[in-house]
């Protein structure tokens, strides 16, 4: 029985036991004409009227008690309020902090030198001994700084340091600027590696270049590594297959007419040598994801202004080939490589330098190479070379040249080379040319590299 329930039968028992009380003194009958209490319903009366006295009491107290707590908490209730206000106050200045750090950090991501900032880049030793140079040594670094400041915006330049015949030279490689306008169009500006063939973006640096040595056409300048201009570039699926493309107006190339460079072509200069701008591109296809063909296309005014070489025009092309897969038959992986490029500038006729002669200023370009390696081979040498770390390369060069004497000098070379990869980017390489030169002395050398990427 709850104790509300027991202080209501407690009453009602007291309010009877008052009337029993009165009736019983006066010596008369209940006002009910009920019979009068006995002695022992009296007797659980006095006990549940104690009972209900000791309830009573305690109410009383418990109701003191909260009267006391309610006071108290009255009291606090101007401090609570205080706190209260406080907090929000707190609250509101933290969410304002919070969001100035946000925006704090939208602007420091966009700030130079603080984010997304990598250097990276590549360095060479090297060792050349050919037959018609002095034999030397040699070493250059090319430190890479690459820059973010946003998703869709990457600077990109690059640095070459090496060493001359008695003092370092630097130069600017390159120095571009993209913006990635959507998954398959980035748009850029600035001084970037020509995309033209596939060994200047692709092959350039000593630790990707399978030999110490490039192919001969690049070493005789057929084109040049880079361009000042602005491009647009990208890559677009086709179903199974991809197509990747890039487009290109540059400063074009130098006609040259020093005597012992005579109709060549030079690239590389700040300015152009007239107002005329050359355009170019390249186009590669994937039919499969180890084979990739494509071609290329440079075109446009390369004589000064002036009356003898105003009418010189050069048309550049190109075709390259390159397949690499994993072979399970030959326990290894095989890398073909191969490329052709023809220069082609207007006839021009030269007295004064030389006697007067006219030639067809056209030259050809090629070369093949092809590179194996033992990955799937886990068997060493004296314990310490593993096989699997090795690659076996062979390069066929040819270039054609126009022009009387020593300017019209054809070349063939056969180069032998034996690759030792101590890291994934770190590389030892030797190599031997067998060169074959109409008309000239031949130049056969002996080299050896170690390159590094980083």
């Amino acid at each position: 029985m709850s104790q509300l329930c027991r202080v209501r039968r407690a009453a009602c028992l007291v309010l009877a036991g008052v009337l029993f009380t009165h009736g019983f003194a006066d010596g008369q009958d209940s006002p009910s004409g009920d019979e009068p209490l006995t002695k022992e319903e009296f007797a659980r009366f006095l006990v549940e009227y104690r009972q209900f006295r000791a309830d009573y009491e305690n109410l009383k107290s418990e109701n003191a008690q909260l009267k006391a707590a309610l006071e108290e908490v009255k009291a606090q209730i101007p401090a609570l309020s205080e706190r209260t206000e406080k907090t929000e106050r707190a609250l509101a200045y933290a969410k304002a902090q919070s969001a100035l750090l946000e925006e704090m950090g939208r602007t420091e991501s966009i700030l130079p030198g603080l984010t997304n900032f990598t250097l990276g880049g590549f360095a060479s030793a090297r060792f050349d001994n050919r037959d018609d140079e002095d034999s030397t040594f040699g070493a250059n670094v090319s430190p890479i700084v690459l820059w973010k400041p946003t998703d869709e915006l990457l600077f990109e330049s690059r640095f070459d340091i090496f060493l001359a015949e008695r003092e370092t030279e630097v130069d600017l490689a390159y120095a571009h600027l993209s913006y990635l306008l959507n998954d398959y169009v980035t748009v850029g500006g600035g001084k970037f590696v020509m995309p033209f063939g596939i060994f200047w973006e692709r092959a350039r640096a000593p630790w990707i270049n399978k030999l110490p040595t490039m192919p001969l056409l690049y070493e005789r300048n057929f084109i040049g590594e880079a361009g000042l201009g602005v491009q647009v570039r990208g890559g677009i699926p086709i179903g199974p297959t991809k197509l990747n493309y890039a487009a290109y107006v540059i400063n074009g190339p130098e006609f040259r007419t020093n005597p012992s460079d005579l109709g060549r072509l030079g690239f590389g200069r700040g300015r152009d040598n007239n107002n005329n701008k050359a355009v170019g591109g390249r186009v590669g296809f994937l039919p499969i994801p180890e084979l990739e063909i494509g071609a290329s296309l440079l075109a446009g005014r390369t004589g000064n202004s002036g009356p003898l070489e105003d009418r010189a025009d050069s048309v550049i092309y190109g075709f390259d080939v390159s397949y690499g897969r994993e072979i399970a038959a030959i326990k290894g992986r095989l890398e073909l490589r191969g490329e052709f490029v023809r220069v082609d500038t207007d006839d021009v006729d030269f007295g004064g330098l030389l006697d007067t002669f006219r030639f067809h200023n056209s030259r050809d370009g090629w070369y093949v190479q092809a590179a194996y390696r033992p990955t799937q081979v886990e068997a060493r040498i004296l314990d310490r070379v593993k096989i699997k770390n090795l690659e076996f390369v062979l390069r066929y060069d040819q270039v054609l040249e126009p022009g009387p004497g020593r300017l019209g000098i054809d070349r063939d070379q056969l180069t032998l080379g034996i690759d030792y990869w101590i890291l994934p980017s770190v590389v030892l390489k030797a190599a031997y040319v067998f060169d074959d030169a109409h008309g000239a002395d031949d130049a056969d050398g002996f080299f050896l590299e170690v390159g590094a990427g980083f």
